[in-house]
């Protein structure tokens, strides 16, 4: 299954993992997500406005989000460290795969189409970015856990197959328009508890929802221990150097509460130890 996972993702740039949150625990972690999201929705909706006002394109309308998940649902941890994802991450990276962040997302119905890009560090939209042309090799996988069924008619994850292998994405300067649909672009479909697994220079896009219901998932990125994520943190030398100093976008990722980090089981400890509050 790793071979296999590994091939997908050099061939194609993404692959579905199929019931990595077993099916009758779904229900409930879509539950508890979908809780933590509605309770924050108000103050992103502000925060993704003060944004918007200093010029930054982010995020599609209809759209709501939370980051730093783990200190609302504490209990996903012993997902983000399912074997399937880690130990493809090992065999890219090494040992010592880092989480460098975890969010949840519902797209509402009806919501907007989102932009072509790649995430964080191939975001030329983000100030903390690798410029283009950056270079041929993998520095940071994401995991999209389906909560909900991922379909054309919910807005499954758009992705355009093997655009991984492009040195340049739609986020920055291309000859591609980032708000129109590709010609190779695919819906990434699955069932709740699948994973979409991909190079996070993979371009994709948030996709409408047709459907009568949210398209809820959680969102976690993994990286290599060698990999800088101190841009990410409020308060280190990088962050203020780069992004509070100059007004750049920002690309942050909060804390782990110590008391949430301390009831994490062992293997989810793994992931946030460089990541947790004084």
């Amino acid at each position: 299954m790793v071979e296999e996972t590994l091939r997908r993702l050099e061939m194609d740039g993404f692959c579905i993992l199929e019931g990595v949150i077993p099916e009758n625990d779904v229900v409930g972690v879509r539950d508890e997500v979908e809780d933590a999201v509605s309770g924050f929705r108000e103050e992103v909706e502000r925060m993704q406005a003060n944004v918007r006002a200093r010029g930054h394109r982010i995020g599609a309308s209809g759209v709501s989000a939370v980051g730093g998940l783990i200190n609302y649902v504490p209990s996903f941890g012993h997902h983000l460290a399912n074997h399937q994802i880690l130990e493809p991450c090992e065999s890219i990276f090494g040992p010592y795969v880092r989480v460098s962040s975890v969010g949840a997302v519902m797209n509402h119905p009806g919501n907007a189409r989102g932009y072509w890009h790649s995430d964080w560090p191939f975001n030329q939209t983000v100030a903390t970015h690798i410029p283009a042309p950056y270079p041929d090799a993998v520095l940071h996988i994401t995991a999209i856990f389906m909560l909900s069924p991922f379909t054309e008619e919910t807005g499954g994850t758009l992705v355009v197959p093997g655009s991984h292998r492009s040195s340049v994405n739609p986020s920055g300067e291309t000859e591609v328009d980032r708000d129109s649909p590709y010609p190779t672009e695919i819906n990434a479909m699955g069932r709740p508890g699948d994973v979409l697994l991909f190079d996070s220079r993979l371009w994709h896009s948030v996709a409408p929802n047709r459907g009568d219901r949210p398209r809820t998932a959680v969102i976690a990125r993994y990286a290599p221990w060698w990999l800088n994520l101190s841009v990410q943190r409020p308060g280190t030398p990088d962050h203020t150097q780069i992004i509070a100093e100059t007004g750049g976008k920002p690309s942050e990722a909060p804390l782990v509460k110590r008391e949430v980090f301390n009831g994490l089981p062992d293997d989810a400890k793994t992931l946030f130890r460089h990541w947790v509050e004084e």
